[in-house]
């Protein structure tokens, strides 16, 4: 068939095929490619939808007090992640309270995300969200209403004085904090003593961090990993989300 037209058009005819072909061949594989496009879409989009509506559905389990817990997938997430001794999951935790604009999240950080370190407070929504995250987790501590109070008076206190991230993670000093151990005391303080998280330790320790004098050496670091927070006889596991 093509030689036969190839031979009845001549030259002519045959370039004019060849654009035909071509144009038919350019028209299916954008057919193909659009095809894929959308069904790409399709599944973005469900993917998407699924996501906001385990969002939707966490949310509506949240109460005064909870820890929420959250996970990254960028080098510095990983490094904290791996300071947790027996699960590893998180890298970030906050606490929530329920306010005029819906729950806020009370939290500690440093890094790109916060360059000036102080502590703060964001929406549920946007401290779990799957653009930059790869999900949490909700767990819930044995609070009475009275210490849940007073547990949200130390965070606004916080909050309100800009306490500053604790970029030696020392424990001893109360005047910076990092997110886990601003948990830790703030329960601490709450509950009169009921509750004191359990700590976790490093042995033969040379920190890298800022705050402490290069070459320094600790037989025996003392920190709170975000592990700490949850995996104790004070907290029970609400929800997990994976993204």
């Amino acid at each position: 068939m093509l030689t036969a037209l190839c031979c009845g058009y001549g030259k002519t005819g045959l370039l004019y095929f060849l654009m035909v072909g071509g144009c038919l061949q350019a028209c299916t594989e954008h057919t193909r490619q659009t095809a894929n496009l959308t069904t790409t879409d399709r599944s973005n989009k469900k993917a998407n939808t699924q996501l906001l509506g385990n969002i939707k559905q966490a949310r509506l389990l949240l109460k005064d007090g909870d820890l929420v817990t959250r996970s990254d997938d960028d080098f510095e997430s990983l490094t904290l992640q791996n300071f947790s001794q027996k699960d590893r999951t998180y890298s970030h935790s906050g606490i929530a309270f329920k306010e005029d604009s819906g729950f806020m999240i009370y939290h500690c950080m440093a890094g790109f995300e916060n360059p000036n370190g102080a502590c703060r407070k964001d929406p549920f929504d946007s401290f779990v969200n799957p653009v930059k995250k790869t999900g949490f987790g909700i767990f819930q501590y044995q609070l009475s209403t009275v210490e849940k109070e007073r547990l949200h008076l130390v965070l606004q206190q916080n909050y309100q004085s800009k306490k500053p991230f604790d970029r030696s993670f020392n424990l001893k000093t109360d005047d910076s904090l990092y997110c886990s151990e601003m948990i830790s005391k703030g329960l601490q303080q709450a509950t009169n003593g009921r509750i004191k998280i359990p700590t976790s330790f490093l042995h033969n320790f040379k920190p890298k961090i800022m705050g402490y004098q290069p070459g320094r050496f600790f037989k025996k670091f003392e920190y709170i990993g975000i592990d700490d927070l949850y995996l104790n006889p004070f907290c029970k596991e609400i929800i997990r989300v994976k993204y």
